[in-house]
């Protein structure tokens, strides 16, 4: 399997961002009433799972194909759970594709914890899709094709050395950054970007 879409119980993105995902995916994992959102767009889920605090049963049968897989405890967050459950399954190499929709709306806190969640990733190639937007975890390095004018910014987990940017207005090498405002609001030249860090993390989002 290369691709694993999963589904969380927030807002999604419209049909254009979900569709073709949902097209690409071996698998599909609905997190908790992550099942209800896809019930609506009648997309069927091959797993459900998290603590089932928030999922009616009228949602999991609309998914009669589906295993449901509860997992009560309150340590992790469902989006979480999922990516623990990818990380477990020996069908899936570490190089998995995930991509993530439905984490946009609600509560703030919510809305960080998904971003955080992409650190506790098992694969470097996962994706949060937003509403135009799209949120990655870089700790090495990273490649992508940027529009021109296309907004790009970059936050440091922690303290980050040796980062340097290539392919974007504003250029950068081998500097250090802490978690600060430094990379708001870099813009795409119509070419490759390059990023690249000799340590730490950094949180990327681009507009697509």
């Amino acid at each position: 399997m290369d691709r694993v879409l999963i589904g969380a119980a927030g807002e999604w993105p419209d049909e254009a961002t979900w569709q073709p995902l949902i097209n690409a995916a071996d698998f599909i994992i609905a997190a908790d009433a992550g099942a209800e959102q896809m019930a609506a767009r009648k997309i069927n889920a091959d797993i459900i799972l998290g603590d089932m605090d928030s999922l009616a049963v009228d949602d999991v049968s609309k998914h009669p194909d589906a295993e449901v897989i509860n997992m009560p405890w309150q340590n992790d967050s469902d989006l979480v759970k999922a990516l623990h459950w990818v990380a477990e399954d020996e069908r899936f190499p570490e190089t998995i594709h995930i991509d993530i929709v439905g984490i946009e709306g609600g509560r703030p806190d919510h809305a960080l914890g998904a971003y955080a969640a992409l650190f506790e990733s098992p694969s470097p190639n996962t994706i949060l899709h937003l509403q135009d937007w799209q949120a990655t975890a870089v700790t090495e390095g990273c490649e992508f094709h940027c529009s021109s004018g296309a907004i790009v910014s970059l936050f440091a987990i922690g303290q980050v050395k040796g980062l340097s940017i290539q392919g974007l207005k504003y250029e950068m090498k081998d500097e250090n950054m802490d978690f600060s405002s430094l990379g708001l609001h870099n813009q795409g030249m119509g070419k490759m970007a390059r990023i690249t860090v000799s340590e730490g993390r950094l949180l990327l989002l681009r507009e697509v």
